[in-house]
This record gives C-alpha cells, structure tokens and sequence, in this order.
C-alpha cells in the first residue's frame, strides 16, 4: 500500500523518541516540501482503506474461512481472532476512534452482535 520512502517514513516515526525520529527525518528527507507531500500522501491512502479494512474485520468476524488455517487437527486449530492484519486493522481502528479521526464508524468487534 504504501511506497518505499512512505515506509521509511513510518518507520523513522515509529520508532518512538520524537526528537530524534525529527532529526532523522530531516536528514533522510531534507527537502520540507516533500516530506509534508509524504505525509500528506500517507494520511489519503490511510484514510481510503479505513472502510476496506473495517469491511475485511467484519467478515473475518462473521466467516472464518477468511482467517488462517491452523497447521494441527481441525478441533485444535480452529480458527481464531489471531489473524495479524485483522488484529492490526482492529488496532488501528479503536486507536483512530479515540482520536476521533474520521472513518472510524463502526462498533469494535467486541461490540458487534454475533451473527
């Protein structure tokens, strides 16, 4: 989804101290122009998937063909909410809800009636 320097980007801002993920920044992106041009292009692409995403967790919840596959016996590998990307994506949401960022509209999955 993203490309190479937006990756490097969220990595650099990822790593936690913010000072120094600043410093970094300025020295992997010198120009300012283009990194609120990164920035700006990270928050779009971020903010046009939010509903594949949600899409994505809400069927995984409802069918779970859509999870892994377990490597054991049927009964022991029965598929569970342990899909990373789901997991992720479950994240991601609650945290963009809290934040009260757009896109983040349905219930969390601990909150969606079984179906």
């Amino acid at each position: 989804m993203f490309s190479r320097a937006e990756r490097t980007y969220l990595s650099i801002l990822g790593e936690g101290d913010r000072m120094a993920a600043a410093a970094r920044l300025e020295r992997e992106f010198p120009n300012p122009v283009y990194r609120r041009k990164l920035l700006w292009s990270i928050r779009q692409k971020v903010q046009r998937s939010i509903a594949d995403w949600e899409l994505y967790r809400d069927a995984a919840l409802a069918n779970p063909n859509l999870l892994p596959k377990g490597s054991g016996p049927a009964e022991v590998s029965r598929p569970v909410f342990q899909e990373p990307i789901v997991g992720f994506v479950d994240r991601l949401l609650r945290s963009l809800k809290r934040r009260g960022a757009p896109g983040g509209s349905s219930a969390s999955p601990a909150a969606q009636p079984s179906r």
